[in-house]
């Protein structure tokens, strides 16, 4: 083996070192490369024109799934809800004059009369602030009596319409303890 790998040896070493073209061929190549890299390039843009649709349907498909698993998980949870929440016996939270006991009805009384006669004596722009923001948090309060009718269990509704009902008694109070001039 050893003497074929020789001979081997000796003939690559009588080869010629630099063979010249008898032509120049590089212009030819270049041809022949970039002629190559058009019909590949045209068949790239095919067969990506090819695979939009499939990449399109793939895409729906995915996006269905993805609905179907979050309308599925969104009722199945909602039910579940339902199905925990405990029913409620208690009676409903009733935020109004009466349910308040008489003595508020009395004492809500006696500060609405000193309120019309302190807010008759308040100067018009001071006037028309206050009944602005007491509008303001006795329409809050009907809303939130509103939403409270509809979930009468709801401790936060409960604790905002309490709210409400100080921050208007505040008001009342606050314009019953000006001094009139």
């Amino acid at each position: 083996m050893t003497d074929k790998g020789d001979a081997l040896d000796k003939a690559l070493a009588g080869l010629p070192k630099d063979v010249q073209p008898g032509r120049d061929l590089w212009p030819s190549v270049r041809s022949a490369i970039a002629a190559e890299a058009g019909v590949a390039g045209r068949g790239s843009a095919f067969a990506a024109s090819a695979w939009r649709p499939q990449l399109a349907a793939a895409m729906l498909l995915a996006l269905a799934a993805s609905t179907t698993t979050y309308v599925l998980t969104r009722r199945s949870m909602q039910s579940e809800l339902q199905a925990a929440a405990p029913i409620a016996t208690a009676m409903p939270a009733a935020f109004n004059g009466e349910s308040l006991g008489p003595e508020y009805v009395k004492s809500r009384a006696a500060l609405d009369a000193e309120f019309e006669r302190r807010f008759a004596a308040l100067p018009p722009a001071t006037r028309a602030k206050v009944a602005s923001d007491l509008a303001d948090l006795r329409r809050a309060a009907n809303d939130i009596a509103a939403a409270l009718a509809e979930h009468p269990s709801d401790p936060l509704l409960q604790e905002l319409l309490m709210s409400t009902y100080r921050s208007e008694l505040g008001l009342l109070t606050d314009v019953n303890a000006m001094t009139t001039r």
